[in-house]
């Protein structure tokens, strides 16, 4: 029996890690104080910071990109919001960030680990800590992070300061598909808005 519990734990497959990272987890958080109908006009750029990048890399321009900043235009249009020029003195300024993480785990499981009624043999390797493990496990993932971000340049000459009057975090493992990625991405900037209904120019 042990030697068949020890044969099916390691002959598991690693699970598809497009399987899971199906939705990224979306946190919104807002300035309670701002008053959001009273803003009516809005500008944000059409290239998106990479926090995780290094000199060409830290503005993302390409196709992917597009889309992001497309998915904050439509759901501020469906808001009430009008879309003018950084120069045109807008209401509102809106900033688009990602951010790329490549993860690396080591585990080292010992020898019938966790199995019930069994303790780890050390004796067989002298009992010297720390133990010899006769085998390891590495895991590489990678998570991605997007934030939006939101400020009040309306009142920012009164106020003497840009303040941040609405953000959306959204995070969670990335697939190895771009393109899911970014329908991942665009999914969580929606949901960003759909939770906060309170955001609206009337």
């Amino acid at each position: 029996m042990m030697v068949a519990a020890i044969g099916f734990v390691s002959c598991q497959k690693t699970p598809d890690l497009n399987q899971l990272s199906s939705d990224f987890v979306v946190a919104t958080s807002l300035d309670k104080t701002a008053s959001f109908g009273s803003y009516k006009t809005y500008y944000i750029s059409d290239t998106v910071i990479n926090l995780g990048g290094s000199g060409a890399d830290t503005v993302l321009t390409d196709a992917n990109a597009q889309q992001l900043v497309a998915a904050v235009k439509t759901n501020m249009s469906a808001r009430g919001y009008t879309l003018v020029s950084r120069l045109a003195h807008p209401d509102l300024g809106m900033t688009l960030g990602v951010v790329k993480v490549v993860n690396v785990d080591v585990f080292y499981p010992g020898w019938w680990d966790g199995y019930p009624g069994w303790y780890y043999p050390g004796y067989w390797w002298g009992g010297w800590y720390p133990y010899y493990y006769p085998f390891s496990t590495v895991y590489t993932y990678t998570t991605g992070t997007l934030i939006l971000d939101t400020y009040d340049l309306k009142n920012a000459a009164t106020k003497h300061q840009y303040a941040a009057i609405w953000n959306c975090t959204a995070f969670g493992a990335l697939g190895s598909s771009t393109s899911g990625n970014t329908t991942r991405a665009v999914n969580s900037i929606n949901q960003g808005f759909n939770q906060s209904p309170y955001f609206k120019a009337n």
